[in-house]
């Protein structure tokens, strides 16, 4: 087994569920350990979360054992040293648009010999009194490289020019595709069921698969979400918290009001 429960669910052939968090609590994310998911995107890049909260987030996810995912708002030391030292076990970094970018995450992202990482034992490695921890310095880069996958999206025309390369950048540890923003960028937007958006996505898949790296991808209905790990993906992470519960509420709304004997109560 690795250090990571998505690496372990790819390595299996197993497909991964989650889902986006912008909107929660600690306690929401407790919640969500019950439903039965695989893993989480803590989302700093649209949601409020300051690097306090997001640590709060991730140490919660991890108590109900998911898989707390972090995207960030950028390609930046900063971004990507909070991230790793709170304890994310993956990264999804937006918006990424030339091959040097790319590599960039990983060299952020990642200790020697696969990048230049800010040496830390922080929250993530529990303090370094982890058991994992201990041994030689070295052994600690590799659990560490293990544990935190580098997953960028590929959202932008530039990204998807050049996706084969990309996909087997060496430390690269899977693809998040962004629809809204990719088909946006194709002049596309929301025509997710034309022809050349799909082939996109395939390119996309294809290249992940041809590098030995998981695929994954937004899902917004029960029904795409089932179709599209059917179809191949590691994972999809439906819909957004937000969505989600908006959703929920306004269909139990519905169904009370439409019991109702007096419909004007």
């Amino acid at each position: 087994m690795s250090m990571n429960k998505l690496r372990d669910l790819y390595a299996a052939g197993k497909p991964a569920i989650g889902t986006f968090f912008s909107a929660g609590n600690a306690s929401m994310m407790e919640c969500l350990g019950y439903a039965g998911l695989d893993f989480v995107v803590i989302d700093t890049e649209h949601g409020p979360f300051d690097t306090e909260t997001m640590m709060d987030l991730v140490r919660a996810a991890e108590s109900v054992g998911l898989v707390p995912i972090v995207r960030i708002a950028d390609v930046s030391h900063k971004e990507i040293q909070r991230a790793a030292d709170c304890g994310a076990q993956g990264i999804i970094v937006p918006c990424l648009r030339s091959f040097e970018d790319f590599e960039k995450a990983v060299d952020l992202a990642k200790y020697a010999p696969l990048g230049h990482r800010g040496f830390i034992k922080g929250r993530g490695a529990g303090f370094g009194f982890a058991s994992w921890t201990e041994g030689p310095l070295e052994s600690y880069y590799e659990k560490s490289n293990d544990k935190l996958m580098v997953i960028p999206q590929c959202e932008t025309a530039e990204a998807l020019e050049e996706i084969e390369r990309i996909a087997a950048i060496e430390g690269l540890d899977g693809i998040f595709i962004g629809p809204y923003d990719l088909s946006t960028a194709m002049g596309i937007p929301g025509q997710f069921g034309a022809p050349v958006f799909l082939a996109a996505e395939e390119r996309i898949k294809r290249a992940c698969e041809a590098a030995g790296i998981p695929c994954y991808i937004l899902s917004m209905s029960v029904e795409e979400g089932a179709s599209l790990l059917n179809a191949g993906y590691a994972g999809v992470a439906h819909d957004l918290d937000f969505d989600v519960f908006t959703k929920a509420y306004r269909e139990i709304v519905s169904g009370i009001r439409g019991q109702l004997k007096n419909p004007k109560v």
